[in-house]
C-alpha cells in the first residue's frame, strides 16, 4: 500500500546589524510573543526566496 505524506516547510530569519537583532512582538492569540520574521515555504518556492518574501511581508 502506498502512502502520501504532506511536508510543510517553514523559515525563520535572524536579522542583525551588529549589536541589535530584529524581532516581532506578535499579538496573535494563536501564537503570541517575540519571534524572528519568517513563515511558510510555498509549493515550488526555494527556501531562499521564501525567506526574502516573508521578511518583506512581515517587516515592510
Amino acid at each position: 500500500m502506498s502512502r502520501t505524506e504532506k511536508v510543510i516547510l517553514t523559515n525563520m530569519c535572524m536579522i542583525t546589524d551588529g549589536q541589535r537583532v530584529l524581532v516581532q512582538d506578535r499579538k496573535s492569540v494563536k501564537w503570541p510573543g517575540v519571534t524572528f520574521p519568517g513563515g511558510h515555504v510555498e509549493h515550488g518556492e526555494s527556501i531562499i526566496f521564501s525567506a526574502i518574501r516573508e521578511v518583506k511581508e512581515e517587516t515592510g
